[in-house]
């Protein structure tokens, strides 16, 4: 049995609170909850561990409930190892993500700290390669993070990223102690993360740096279509290439109709593939540069943490603000998965079975009659569905502000967060959120999905 379970029995045995066990072994809410849901473990040798056992036998002792001290102290620690932390490969780059993500700290940076190159810390968080010697690693990265603790933007993220309060005179071997802790060690993600996560990376996320020159000065190419007729694509590299196909052929087109994009494909091995991913928002700001607008239909029938993962995929687009995205109330199956995009001169259509990326198929076409056919599936889808958000860029200022007016009755609330610099909130709770984004560049986003709107009021 393991530690969180039987710290539990113990609770249940002896009807207790965890406000009462907390008061008792003078251990914080945060703490004890996640020892509950094993989230962290102390060692065997830990005062925490000590201070639960005396909290425990305390509050037996006033209930009137025969347990031995010895017993709980038994009976906790057989669920505790005392070897040092194994750092499981998968686990560590999970988690490495994460941090760097919070942290906003960029693969150069990195690569200047801990001494490899840019391209192999890529590859690590791909997965394709493990450091020779990855405790070094771990350890060279650890002390840069504890570096990075001067600034206090720094230390508020990662205090709330390890749940642990970070004091400016703190000893820099204990908080290096504990992010080591955390980077090896499995974390169950809940709402309140990925909410921070998906919030930081609006806040800090610079359009032009992403793109990797100015947006306005993007130039479109105009070299011929290179695409014709059609073609079957297979597999994960399949998507990657059928996507890409039907980026540069609608690109390089002459029409100008707006495109239409629906998928519930599962988004994990693509969407963790950074070069692809790169590659397919520069192909898709480039189609927004030329002027084409895109009508997107989200799936939003998916776990909060999927869905927020997500839609943080898509920062990159929205923030050029040439974009509607809209959403299905319902999955169209629950046994396959598919994707469906249309531009004025391409279709792209594909299915999978469901929870099996290996066995999807990707029809690319330009035959004239097939696109007019894809066309009119995707008017009806589009007429079926809900929008998610309304997006008002600089230009839209005027817009903006006729709807802040209109709304300017009801029951509004205003939320600034000292961790975040660029964004802040107007929150109606009936109805809508507005997460205001006032730099590189100004955007305006009003969230309407009540999943969505839950999610980060309750962070707020």
């Amino acid at each position: 049995m393991d530690f969180g379970k039987e710290l539990t029995n113990y609770m249940e045995m002896l009807d207790c609170s965890t406000k009462e066990l907390c008061e008792e072994s003078d251990i914080s809410y945060s703490l004890l909850n996640r020892y509950i849901n094993n989230k962290r473990i102390p060692k065997q040798d830990s005062k925490y561990l000590e201070k639960l056992i005396s909290g425990l036998y305390a509050i037996s002792i006033k209930k009137n409930i025969k347990i031995d001290k010895q017993t709980i102290s038994s009976t906790l620690k057989k669920t505790i190892t005392n070897d040092s932390i194994n750092i499981d490969f998968d686990t560590f780059v999970e988690n490495f993500i994460t941090l760097q993500n919070t942290l906003n700290i960029t693969n150069v940076e990195l690569s200047k700290a801990v001494g490899y190159d840019s391209s192999f810390i890529s590859r690590i968080k791909k997965k394709e390669r493990k450091p020779t010697n990855i405790e070094s690693f771990v350890n060279k990265l650890t002390l840069y993070i504890v570096s990075l603790c001067h600034n206090n933007q720094n230390t508020t993220k990662l205090a709330d990223l390890l749940d642990y309060s970070i004091d400016v005179n703190q000893n820099n071997d204990i908080l290096a102690h504990k992010i080591i802790e955390w980077l090896c060690l499995k974390h169950t993600k809940n709402q309140s993360d990925t909410v921070l996560n998906f919030l930081s990376k609006l806040d800090t996320f610079n359009l032009n740096d992403y793109v990797g020159t100015d947006f306005s000065k993007i130039k479109v190419p105009t070299t011929p279509i290179i695409f014709k007729n059609s073609k079957t694509f297979f597999g994960i590299d399949g998507r990657k290439q059928a996507e890409g196909e039907f980026l540069k052929t609608t690109l390089l087109s002459k029409s100008n109709e707006p495109i239409f994009y629906y998928s519930d494909l599962p988004m994990s091995k693509a969407g963790n593939d950074e070069e692809f991913k790169r590659k397919w928002v520069l192909a898709m700001t480039m189609l927004l540069k030329r002027g084409l607008h895109l009508n997107m239909v989200h799936t939003l029938d998916r776990p909060i943490n999927e869905l927020f993962l997500g839609i943080e995929n898509w920062i990159p687009i929205y923030m050029t603000g040439s974009i509607s995205p809209y959403y299905l109330k319902n999955s169209p199956s629950n046994f396959f998965q598919c994707s469906h995009g249309t531009s004025g001169s391409i279709a792209l259509s594909s299915e999978c079975l469901k929870n099996n990326e290996n066995l999807s198929r990707f029809y690319l076409t330009t035959k004239k009659n097939e696109v007019d056919f894809a066309k009119e599936k995707s008017k009806i889808m589009l007429s079926e569905a809900i929008p998610l958000m309304k997006i008002y860029k600089a230009c839209d200022k005027e817009q903006f502000d006729k709807f802040m007016e209109k709304e300017k009755n009801e029951n509004i609330t205003i939320i600034q967060k000292d961790i975040f610099k660029n964004i802040d909130f107007y929150i109606n709770d009936e109805k809508w959120i507005v997460i205001n984004k006032k730099t590189t560049p100004e955007i305006h986003f009003v969230i309407y999905h009540e999943k969505l709107v839950n999610a980060i009021r309750e962070f707020l």
